[in-house]
């Protein structure tokens, strides 16, 4: 036998020797050269237990210097150490002296003892059986199925550990799930709108401002009341002068951010046995923002300022900060709020298993960024290893319009182009549904509250 038999089969005394010889005896015999390769094997990290198990195997023969058992059989199979004679390596031309393969061959044929007709060589290596088959040795190679399964490489064995400590991890982890959907069209269309030129912001802002006149103020008798509001002038001129204006120029950006508000529905479970806890999940989008509520915009105009009564001017009672209402260690919090920036954030201290927990949000595309419009969940967790993310797409295709095109500026009210979210937008209208609407001001507007 080559040295292959003994580090990569399976035990010696395990194998299936009757497919060699069924009725036996089969003499296993081990050439100095084979003996020497093993040996060099005792300290490989691989290949290491199985040479010293092979020198226990066959330590009794060296000791008694004649054939040991290792099977019972049927065959009975015995090991022994070969006798080698001397090698005329001068008639062996076409063996070299200093080739391993080489030395086994050679040492095969000076086997003392062993008839030539009886002797087989039995190796896996094709390069020793052939230097066999040259010199007249019967050979018989070594069955894939007498081998052992093969040992992992090191890459191998730490994905192994690897996976391991995952399913160790596993048992000690929440199982969160977080499921992100999407609520638009399919296709979904958003638009960039151009501005208005010179002359239709002209015409558009004498539009607005013949629908929202200046309120005249009666001076009574004398010409003189109490009952006016003397700053009321200043910011009526501001209405007209600034707030007007900016609008018209604007308001291309406003529907470009009312056509690019779509829904979606996150749904938070804790799957298996063990819960959340500190738990901490954070929704960023790759554009344009988030909300809970549609973000309208006075599209058709802001409105115009009124005067102030005297009940307005009086002295207002002292407002008293907001006492937070305290939260339940099981119950979801916000810890950054939905306010049309780019990142929601919720807490819970203790999100039990088998929980389930939904929040219904709008998302703002962004019409001059790129599809796909991106959702991107990081959740962490006191009791969970690392931050997981999950990535939500929705692919939008975007088309070039002009004002005109979407809404009637012109004409009064009203869409030409329905908006993504129309239906729902109608239904909060007609149900005065003011919780739906985050409804926005023109920038630079007084803080009034009847603004």
């Amino acid at each position: 036998m080559d040295s292959m038999v003994a580090l990569e089969a399976k035990p010696l005394a395990n194998l299936p020797w009757a497919e060699i010889d069924a009725a036996g005896p089969v003499l296993v015999l081990v050439v100095p050269q084979v003996m020497k390769e093993i040996d060099k094997r005792k300290r490989d990290g691989r290949l290491g237990r199985r040479a010293r198990d092979f020198n226990r195997l066959i330590a009794p023969a060296a000791e008694s210097g004649s054939a040991v058992q290792i099977s019972v059989g049927p065959p009975q199979v015995n090991i022994a150490f070969a006798q080698i004679g001397r090698i005329d390596w001068d008639a062996l031309q076409d063996l070299d002296p200093e080739e391993g393969d080489a030395r086994v061959v050679a040492q095969v044929l000076n086997a003392a003892g062993v008839p030539a007709g009886v002797k087989t060589l039995f190796s896996y290596d094709n390069n020793p059986i052939a230097m066999a088959s040259r010199h007249g040795i019967k050979v018989r190679k070594l069955p894939e199925s007498w081998l052992m399964e093969p040992e992992p490489s090191p890459h191998e064995k730490e994905l192994l550990r690897l996976k391991g400590k995952i399913v160790e991890l596993e048992t000690t982890e929440p199982e969160i799930e977080v499921k992100l959907e999407f609520e638009a069209p399919d296709p979904l269309q958003i638009y960039r709108v151009e501005a208005l030129d010179a002359s239709e912001q002209h015409d558009f802002a004498a539009r607005i401002l013949r629908q929202n006149r200046k309120v005249s103020q009666d001076a009574g008798m004398l010409g003189v009341s109490f009952m006016q509001d003397s700053g009321y002038d200043d910011k009526y001129s501001k209405y007209r002068e600034q707030t007007v204006p900016r609008h018209a120029a604007r308001v291309h950006r406003y529907l470009e951010e009312e056509y690019g508000q779509i829904g979606f529905t996150m749904t938070i479970d804790v799957l298996g046995h063990i819960q959340a806890e500190n738990l901490v999940i954070a929704l960023r989008s790759s554009s344009g923002g988030l909300h809970d509520k549609f973000i309208a915009y006075p599209v058709y105009g802001p409105s115009a300022p009124r005067p102030k009564s005297y009940l307005d001017i009086a002295p207002r009672l002292a407002r008293f900060p907001q006492i937070r209402p305290l939260v339940g260690r099981h119950e979801i919090e916000f810890g950054v709020g939905p306010d049309g920036g780019n990142v929601i954030e919720f807490h819970c201290a203790d999100f039990r298993h088998g929980r389930s927990w939904t929040f219904s949000g709008l998302a703002r595309l962004d019409p001059h960024a790129q599809s796909p419009f991106r959702i991107t969940a990081a959740i962490t967790a006191s009791n969970l290893h690392g931050t997981r993310t999950e990535t939500f797409e929705q692919a939008f295709s975007v088309k070039t319009v002009v004002v005109g095109d979407l809404v009637h500026l012109e004409e009064g009210r009203g869409f030409i182009v329905p908006l993504p979210m129309q239906d729902k937008f109608e239904t909060a209208l007609k149900s005065k549904d003011k919780d739906w609407f985050a409804f926005a001001k023109a920038p630079d507007d007084d803080d009034d509250d009847d603004d």
